[in-house]
């Protein structure tokens, strides 16, 4: 037996240590824990909120250095305002907010949604002032994390030795007292097995004994005799690896809260950074470009603060303008997002992002990280793959290989409690140390709560420091994510799409949104695209223009996965965009024809030559216009007529290239190639299935995997001929089911390879998937389907597991199944999401969840998807251009010009042309971004309307040259490209 002596005041104690055969238990010194951290408030009292108005208050207050206010049973999100300035977060995560020395008018604004979109009455809460006795709070954080960590190992020497290393602490710490108002605080600040709030429900008014404790000296003691416990632990067991912490939030653009109150998170989670940045040292990333602009416009001087962060480096950039879908999404739209954005930085900052930070993307395409190092990263990081429903991923630092060979060191992280938001508790540090696959390279850690921002808190940063003090754990650095990505050497290599094995319905949920997104799109391409060669371009509306988009794109809106206020938003700004567009588009094409006249022209944005049909004053008729040109409309005789004919079970339709059967119930029965001389069809054909979907809470978001158990094949309950003129043939197919209709019109035109679904929704009944099946005669093993700036082959077998998970997968345009020598696509002008079986493809229509927006896929759409069977394989046919040819359809104009015809570009090569636009920084210089899709290499001539007096090869940016040989001759460009290359050539004249 022990003792020592400590004197307090007019007392002397005499203390005796005896090591009892009893330890206390885990809960027994979290009781002791809890009431230590309602020790820690001194001085607590309650304040007076002084109401501006419903959702405005302030109240005065005097800080000392450790002054603190701790409001409780507020509603609503607020602001906190210092002396009138952006200064802090209220939220539930964020309710201690420093004070500083001095005199200050806090101010309080309030927004009636909570922190994950939940709207409620608001409520300025209860205001307590209070000064903190840091090692107190410091001792109850340490403790804490004590308790999570052996809550969380199976160690028995490890636990029994931490649990004596506290219990001697709590040993000086001892209780002496504890005052109602500390109690009632604590009653609302947490949640443990001691039920504070029914203790302080049992004290009645007046019992003198319960008061502050005085005691203060006790607090540091104990903290300085855990502190060097934990050190002999260590020195016993060691650190175990190495982390690298960056602080974060994660702040969805829109979700289950509309786009202004994101910008209203944005503002209150950046004033807390800046906040905790003054105080403590640790790192912080923020991706969005967007939010960065909002500041810049709702606090410029809060901006400014930003702009020091970023310069000490304390606060890290991230790429893209918002966090994007990476699946539906045109390749031009991802280089927008990288050009905006780090032109931004660059612009505000000094600096580009080096770090693409996509944590909750639902999945990444093929061709991501090569449009990434072009847009100016130098890593990629993600925690999403750990979301997947079937297989492990297996690698947490690998090199991602793109379509052209190019690698991306990247990182995914967070495989374990907290994932991307994690709060630094001993257990989630423990969880993802033990799952992180390589262990000689440092894990990325990333803490602060998220989704609906508010980012790291105070209680966070001191967590960081007691991990530091444990054993078995890692050692932390929290030097952030720059930081991290020059210290991993990435070994592994995975090449090829990042598959989410989860949310597969985003791919269909929001058939509007989708529709929208997809027109948008092809809108901006015209509109660019002939404003460039009518001299009419305007770089400043553009910008707006493209900006709009890309907002639309984050991650839960474009997938269809937030509340029905962010639709009504979105769809109109898309509206408005295509209608905008629309007449760019249109203004520049009549001014490259001499000005509205009564002559009429037709256009062809792609680079190409087209022979097609076009619908003049009602009729269609056939024309050719040459590559990004015009031609005056001179309609050309049909010789091969298209015929159609039925009896009483079915249909026929004949042209130049098929016999096809239909039956009156709306299903193909059979196609004969004639040409190829063989059937199309192994079975049935447009077959629609309804499918019960009910997933869970990732109503929106998913597709279950079991979808095809409960069933409903949908037949026609009516049909009629609608156009039999020789130059098409249509038949009207009306669907009913339950009180849902769906309207098509089979169409197929004359000398046309294309066959036509003309589909229009009208979707009432929920929790359904309504796919089409085809199923074609052929010996496939492989389909092929576009993805941002090129294609990608995905196995159509189920051999393994990794196979059968991607059930349901991202297609863009088309999807096309191909023999050597015989195949068929499947073509959209706004589909994402199907399913690939063998040589089977079930094509997404439509989704109705009823979470998060009831009212999803209730308005009436239109969209089209067509069958082009094809001789030779999918390069021979050319079907990225015949999808191109679906989805940007000739246009007609009125005008005066005396030249019959004119192309403004050629492209010799197999080049997709996929965007003309100016120069950022010189507006006499034209933008040709262009994409190899076929995996081949050789040199293109691309011929201009001008003859070119230079001729550069850049990056997304357009800020830095890429090594490639060009050659200038009069009006033509010489390129030399390689296998996959995506290609920005600036051409000036």
């Amino acid at each position: 037996m022990n003792f020592f002596i400590f004197k307090n005041h007019n007392f002397i104690f005499i203390y005796f240590y005896a090591r009892s055969i009893f330890m206390r238990s885990v809960n027994e010194l979290e009781a002791r824990l809890i009431l230590i951290l309602g020790n820690s408030f001194r001085n607590l009292r309650q304040l007076r909120w002084n109401l501006e108005n419903h959702n405005k208050a302030y109240l005065e207050v005097e800080g000392k250095g450790n002054s603190y206010l701790v409001i409780v049973d507020h509603k609503g999100s607020g602001l906190i305002r210092l002396n009138g300035k952006p200064y802090f977060e209220l939220d539930r995560y964020h309710t201690l907010i420093p004070i500083p020395f001095g005199s200050h008018k806090i101010s309080l604004e309030l927004s009636n949604y909570m922190d994950f979109g939940e709207k409620v009455d608001i409520s300025p809460g209860i205001p307590f002032y209070t000064e903190i006795d840091s090692n107190a709070y410091r001792l109850y954080i340490y403790g804490s994390q004590i308790l999570d960590l052996i809550r969380s190992i199976n160690d028995n020497e490890v636990k029994d030795d931490l649990s004596n290393s506290l219990s001697k602490a709590l040993g000086e710490a001892y209780f002496e007292s504890i005052s109602k108002e500390q109690l009632f605080v604590l009653s609302k600040l947490i949640r443990t097995t001691l039920d504070v709030s029914r203790m302080i429900q049992e004290i009645e008014d007046p019992l003198d004994v319960y008061k502050e404790d005085e005691n203060r000296g006790k607090y540091e003691r104990a903290l300085n005799v855990l502190k060097s416990e934990l050190s002999r632990l260590v020195n016993k067991y060691g650190k175990r690896g190495e982390l690298v912490g960056t602080g974060h939030a994660h702040i969805d653009t829109a979700w289950l809260w509309p786009f202004d109150e994101t910008r209203r998170k944005v503002l209150r989670t950046f004033s807390t950074i800046l906040t905790l940045l003054d105080k403590y040292d640790f790192h912080f990333i923020q991706s969005a470009a967007i939010y960065y602009e909002w500041i810049k416009v709702d606090s410029p001087e809060l901006f400014e603060r930003i702009k020091e962060k970023v310069k000490e480096g304390k606060w890290e950039l991230a790429a893209l303008y918002v966090e994007s879908d990476a699946n539906m999404v045109s390749g031009e739209s991802l280089a927008r997002q990288f050009l905006y954005s780090q032109r931004f930085y660059l612009e505000n900052f000094g600096r580009i992002a080096n770090i693409l930070w996509l944590p909750d993307t639902f999945g990444f395409s093929a061709s991501l990280p090569q449009i990434a190092k072009l847009g100016g990263v130098k890593a990629f990081a993600t925690h999403k793959v750990f979301w997947n429903d079937t297989n492990a991923f297996p690698f947490n630092v690998f090199q991602w290989v793109g379509p052209n060979g190019d690698r991306l060191p990247a990182v995914t992280f967070g495989h374990g409690k907290g994932g991307y938001n994690s709060d630094f508790s001993a257990s989630s540090v423990l969880e993802q140390y033990n799952n992180w696959a390589q262990k000689d390279q440092p894990i990325l850690y990333s803490y602060g709560y998220g989704d609906g921002g508010g980012g790291p808190n105070e209680d966070m940063l001191i967590r960081a420091e007691a991990i530091n003090l444990l054993p078995i754990l890692p050692k932390v650095e929290l030097s952030g994510v720059n930081n991290y990505i020059q210290r991993i050497v990435p070994v592994e290599e995975w090449r090829g799409e990042l598959y989410l094995e989860t949310h597969r319905g985003v791919l269909t949920s929001h058939s509007k949104m989708k529709l929208l997104n997809r027109m948008a799109e092809i809108a901006l391409r015209e509109a660019e695209l002939w404003s460039t060669l009518a001299r009419t371009y305007d770089k400043e509306v553009f910008t707006k223009l493209w900006k709009v988009v890309l907002k639309d794109q984050f991650h839960d809106v474009l997938p269809g996965s937030a509340i029905k206020d962010v639709y009504k938003v979105a769809y109109q700004e898309l509206e408005d965009v295509i209608n905008r567009a629309n007449n760019i588009a249109y203004e520049a094409m009549q001014k490259l024809v001499g000005g509205n006249g009564d002559k009429t022209f037709v256009f062809n944005s792609l680079s190409w030559d087209r022979e097609e049909f076009v619908e003049v004053n009602g009729k269609l008729v056939k024309v050719k216009v040459p590559s990004v040109g015009f031609s005056l409309l001179e309609p050309f005789e049909v010789r091969d007529k298209v015929t159609v004919s039925e009896n009483k079970d079915e249909y026929l339709i004949e042209n130049k290239y098929y016999r096809i059967r239909i039956s009156k119930i709306g299903q193909l029965l059979s196609i004969f190639d004639r040409e190829a001389n063989r059937e199309v069809l192994k079975d049935k054909g447009n077959l629609l299935v309804a499918y019960e979907n009910i997933p869970g809470w990732a109503d929106a978001w998913d597709i279950e995997k079991g979808f095809e158990q409960t069933h409903f094949e949908i037949k026609a309950s009516s049909s009629e001929i609608v156009n039999n003129d020789g130059i098409v043939a249509s038949i009207r197919f009306s669907y009913k089911f339950r009180r849902s209709e769906i309207i098509q019109i089979i169409r197929v035109y004359a000398e046309s390879r294309r066959i036509d679904f003309i589909t229009t929704l009208k979707m009432k009944d929920r929790e359904l998937l309504i796919k089409s099946w085809f199923n074609f005669d052929l010996n496939v093993e492989r389909a092929v389907s576009d993805i941002p700036f090129g294609v990608v082959e995905r196995f159509t077998w189920t051999n393994t597991s990794w196979d059968k998970a991607r059930f349901e997968v991202p297609i863009q345009k088309f999807v096309d199944f191909s023999e050597s020598d015989y195949g068929v696509a499947l073509l959209n002008n706004g589909k994402y999401g199907a399913t690939l079986r063998g040589s089977s493809v079930g094509l997404s229509l439509t989704k109705t969840p009823i979470y998060p927006d009831p009212s999803t896929d209730l308005e009436e759409i239109t969209f089209v998807y067509s069958l082009y069977p094809h001789v030779g394989d999918w390069k021979r046919a050319e079907m990225v251009k015949r999808a191109y040819e679906l989805n940007v359809p000739l246009r007609v104009v009125r005008g005066i010009s005396e030249v019959k015809s004119e192309s403004f570009i050629r492209v010799s090569d197999k080049l997709i042309l996929e965007a003309v636009k100016v120069a950022e920084d010189d507006s006499n210089s034209i933008i040709l971004r262009f994409y190899e899709y076929e995996n081949t290499r050789g040199e293109a001539v691309v011929e201009l309307p001008f003859n070119v007096t230079e001729a550069r090869s850049l990056d997304l940016l357009e800020l830095n040259e890429i090594s490639r040989d060009i050659r200038t001759e009069g009006n033509r460009i010489k390129v030399k490209y390689k296998n996959r290359d995506i290609l920005t050539i600036s051409v000036r004249g």
